[in-house]
């Protein structure tokens, strides 16, 4: 069995802000532009009943970045813990730290040295790239195709 990094889920709160600073600050490319995202499947993919949210999805090197955005007032219990900006986290691997790190702070970012404590996490096993999920999600919203 073989795998990789297929993609990394984070909650934003602003996912239009979120995807242009990935895009700015580590060359991210659109795969999804933010989609509104409600009904049975949403219910099913966050635990939660009633629950919509905006969903995007970013290309980084051969794995995707998916944002999410909960709209409304029904947020689940999970999502409303917030990590303090520390964990979850996303790690990239870049070719020179100091200039990504100029690019992350030009664009909005800031540095931080968290400390940190060990807890569980989510892991998705997918068997289709990120290109078929991404594929799949503008059969359903094509508004939501990247402009050439």
């Amino acid at each position: 069995m073989s795998a990789t990094v297929h993609h990394i889920g984070l909650q934003v709160t602003d996912i239009d802000r979120a995807g242009a600073f990935y895009e700015a600050a580590l060359g991210a490319r659109w795969l999804v532009l933010p989609l509104t995202f409600e009904g049975e499947g949403a219910e099913q993919a966050m635990g939660h009943a009633g629950v919509t949210l905006r969903l995007a999805m970013l290309g980084l090197g051969d794995a995707m970045l998916e944002l999410f955005e909960f709209v409304g007032d029904i947020v689940p219990e999970w999502a409303q813990r917030s990590p303090g900006g520390r964990l979850p986290h996303l790690a990239v691997q870049v070719d020179d730290t100091d200039a990504a790190l100029t690019r992350v702070e030009a664009a909005g970012g800031k540095r931080l040295w968290p400390a940190v404590d060990r807890f569980g996490n989510v892991v998705e096993l997918l068997d289709k790239p990120p290109a078929d999920i991404a594929g799949a999600l503008l059969r359903w919203f094509p508004d939501a195709a990247p402009r050439a």
